[in-house]
Order: structure tokens, then C-alpha cells, then sequence
């Protein structure tokens, strides 16, 4: 008996995987590398260390900006005590308001001076973590581009990185399958490295 249904038209191909993302890990401080701790096919999880810049230079410039903060700490701690004296002194009538007022303005320059240096010992301690190279997310080596002794510069690349959590996939098509292919339109895809299982996913775009 005749009857109308729905039935499917498929259209097979070969295509080609590449990692959604894949970003180059660059060295964000300069200096030479001490140690390379990931190589190419390497699995490595999120937060696990690649390589390591040697950090002696930077910790003793961080060691010096923390000395800095200090001295500025104890100068501002003096200046409020001079401050505090001199106030109780021209209450008193024994000191003039300008002399008082000159104090004060000495202990906010000193005030901006402890706040700008704290910034600066901030970022000494922000670059010395740094040297330390760490993956952003659970991944593969792909490429690895530096070696131990290596100099580097903020932003040389030293390892390529990519996850297999979200893959492009291009297929290519004859020009008449055409009119059956549009954006959003489901796809099956399946791979020899992954025997008797069937991927879903959707047309994302069609050049």
C-alpha cells in the first residue's frame, strides 16, 4: 500500500578537527627559564606548572620595594606624632597655625609617597608569581617552544595549548548538497579514535 512519510537524505564526507581553544602561553615577566616541566603530548590540568623563569632578580627588586614601604611606614609614623605635638602646641599658643599647617601637609606627601610605594612592592610580588608558568585549563601540550637556559621576553610564546572540550569540525560538500544544508541544521559525526559512538552537533556555518 502506497503511503507518504518522512524519510532521510544523508550526505557523507571527510573532515578535519581542530580545538576551538588553543591559545600561546607567553612568559608575562622576563628572564632566563630555569626549568621546562612540559613537553610536546603532554596532558597537563588547569593550574599545573609548564615552566619556570628564574625569579632572583625580580624577588630582590620586590625585597627592596617591601623595604621601601617600611621606611615610608615609619617616616608616616613620626610625621603623625609631630603633627599630633605641634597641634597640642598651638592650642596652647606656644606654635603657630602655619607651622602646624606645614606639618600636616608634609604628612600627606608622605601618605601619597607610602601608597605609591605600596603599589610598586604590589606589582613586584605579582611579577615574581609570575614566573611561574601555568596552564589556564585542562589540555594538551601541542607545542612546546622554549628550552632551559632560554632568555625570554614579556610576551615570547613558550607552549601551545589545546583542549579537546570544544572541537570545530570543516566537511566539505559538493555544491549539490547545497540546498539540503543550513545553519543549525543537525549533524552526526563519528571518528575512528572513538569506536560506535556518534557525536551530535549542528551546523555552525556554511562558507
Amino acid at each position: 500500500q502506497v503511503q507518504s512519510g518522512a524519510f532521510e537524505v544523508t550526505e557523507d564526507t571527510l573532515g578535519t578537527l581542530e580545538a576551538v581553544n588553543d591559545p600561546k602561553l607567553g612568559a608575562e615577566v622576563a628572564g632566563k627559564v630555569a626549568k621546562v616541566l612540559a613537553f610536546a603530548g603532554k596532558a597537563v590540568q588547569r593550574g599545573e606548572a609548564l615552566a619556570v623563569i628564574d625569579a632572583t632578580d625580580l624577588a630582590l627588586q620586590s625585597q627592596s620595594e617591601q623595604a621601601d614601604v617600611k621606611r615610608l611606614e615609619a617616616l608616616l609614623a613620626q610625621q603623625d606624632r609631630l603633627v599630633e605635638r605641634q597641634q597640642s602646641l598651638v592650642a596652647k599658643g606656644f606654635l603657630s597655625q602655619n607651622a602646624a599647617d606645614d606639618a600636616r601637609a608634609q604628612r600627606v606627601a608622605i601618605a601619597e609617597q607610602l601608597a605609591a610605594a605600596r603599589a610598586r612592592a604590589s606589582l613586584g610580588t605579582r611579577a615574581v608569581g609570575k614566573t611561574t608558568v601555568a596552564a589556564p585549563f585542562d589540555g594538551i601540550v601541542e607545542h612546546q617552544m622554549v628550552s632551559p637556559g632560554d632568555y625570554v621576553k614579556v610576551g615570547d610564546p613558550l607552549f601551545q595549548l589545546v583542549s579537546n572540550r570544544r572541537l570545530r569540525a570543516h566537511l566539505r560538500f559538493p555544491g549539490g548538497a547545497a540546498p539540503r544544508l543550513a545553519r543549525g541544521q543537525a549533524v552526526r559525526l563519528t571518528s575512528p579514535s572513538a569506536p560506535g559512538k556518534v557525536f551530535e552537533a549542528g551546523i555552525a556555518e556554511i562558507r
